[in-house]
């Protein structure tokens, strides 16, 4: 098989915040979004390559160490091994408090530190009735699985579903142009979220895809809900990710800012499920509604006297 050759030029002053050493613990999504902000558009793209295993990470490493001194380097490694340790105090951990939700479903414990953390925004918004807090938790299941992280890509999925999903978004591909296309994600998605919320074409739809616990999309709600939580999401999308951050668009995308208590008062998980199934998607779409419903058997309400 012969090896793709990237077609990216990295200069040394574009490598100013990438750290020599990437070792297997080094060389991973949390890394990359702490130097993101930083980097070149020339960079982002090497790092998305490399985030959809388009190339590996020997290539990966090659690439950023092919022009960068020693000295630069060594700098380097020592300005992220100190933010490293400053992000260690902020790093959420499973101290076993879910207020009046149960977890029945089989969590490891970054998806019990992640729900914990989502019940705590829920509550401080005044989202605190336990039938409300299984409905939100049941999307945030069907969406990342209570792991932050970017819209995945489409490579796999059949053009059959694709179609269904977007429809007259890709209908003008036939299936061999869909082929060529979903094997490329940065094309994909500019191509399917071209003028989605906000997106103006260009590189916006692979800029402002899917990220977060409830998958954020577009250029329009990247500003609106980083405006409401006091982050610049439009600058550094990837900031989306962040635990805490994605806590926080979540429950601002939910509430739309207005007072937790003004949901209404539902009867059972089933209901309060389908309600934020339809907030999340813009609508009532079945697809959605029936994969939430199906996550409520993961939660339950703690039997509290």
């Amino acid at each position: 098989m012969k090896k793709r050759k990237l077609k990216i030029k990295i200069t040394e002053e574009q490598l100013k915040k990438i750290v020599k050493f990437y070792n297997e613990d080094q060389l991973n999504e949390g890394f990359l979004s702490f130097t993101y902000e930083f980097l070149s558009e020339k960079i982002k793209k090497l790092i998305e390559l490399f985030k959809n295993r388009e190339i590996n990470k020997k290539e990966f490493k090659s690439e950023l160490e092919s022009t960068a001194s020693e000295e630069e380097l060594e700098k380097i490694g020592t300005e992220y091994k100190k933010s490293k340790d400053e992000k260690k105090s902020d790093t959420p951990n499973y101290n076993g408090d879910t207020g009046k939700v149960f977890l029945k479903g089989n969590f490891d414990s970054t998806q019990k530190a992640n729900i914990e953390l989502m019940i705590k925004y829920m509550n401080k918004s005044g989202i605190k009735d336990p039938l409300a807090q299984i409905g939100v938790l049941s999307v945030i299941s069907k969406e990342s699985n209570f792991r932050p992280k970017s819209e995945v890509s489409y490579a796999n999925t059949s053009n059959s579903r694709i179609r269904k999903i977007f429809g007259s978004r890709v209908s003008k591909y036939s299936d061999s142009e869909m082929d060529s296309l979903k094997k490329n994600p940065e094309k994909f998605f500019n191509v399917v979220y071209a003028k989605t919320v906000g997106n103006q074409g260009g590189g916006d739809g692979w800029k402002y895809r899917g990220r977060g616990f409830n998958q954020l999309t577009g250029k329009k709600n990247y500003e609106k809900y980083g405006n409401m939580i006091g982050r610049n999401l439009v600058g550094n999308p990837d900031l989306a990710n962040d635990p805490t951050v994605a806590a926080e668009i979540a429950v601002a995308f939910f509430t739309k800012g207005k007072p937790g208590n003004t949901f209404p008062k539902f009867k059972n998980k089933t209901e309060a499920a389908t309600h934020f199934a339809d907030i999340n998607a813009g609508g009532g779409v079945s697809s959605h509604r029936a994969n939430a419903i199906a996550a409520v058997d993961k939660f339950d309400i703690k039997n509290i006297t």
